[in-house]
């Protein structure tokens, strides 16, 4: 089913980057605040303080600074809902392929 669970991809193994491209189906993305990470005190409550983002088919995210450390990312299930200018999409999701890129981590100069 394409199951994408919330996680930060680790700090260990790449760098500033994390990028990919949607090969064969449309999805939504949401990021949170991760875990331990602060919500503005400012946030609209009714939104859980999480944004989706839709990704079609063939189109390339990328999670850099703020999205990258400090936001979990997940895919919603099949048939979730995507809200845009006032308006209900229902998003069907089909078979899930997808390449990730990650920038190399460079290690500190400390180390």
């Amino acid at each position: 089913n394409g199951r994408l669970d919330a996680h930060v991809d680790s700090v260990k193994f790449s760098g500033e980057i994390v990028a990919g491209i949607s090969l064969l189906s449309d999805s939504i993305m949401r990021l949170r605040p991760a875990k331990g990470e602060w919500i503005d005190d400012a946030s609209d409550e009714s939104s859980g303080g999480y944004v989706d983002l839709y990704l079609p088919k063939l189109s390339l995210y990328c999670l850099h600074g703020m999205s990258r450390f400090h936001y979990s990312h997940e895919l919603l299930p099949s048939d979730s809902i995507y809200q845009i200018s006032g308006r209900e999409v229902q998003v069907t999701r089909g078979r899930r392929l997808s390449i990730i890129f990650r920038d190399a981590l460079v290690a500190s100069k400390d180390a």
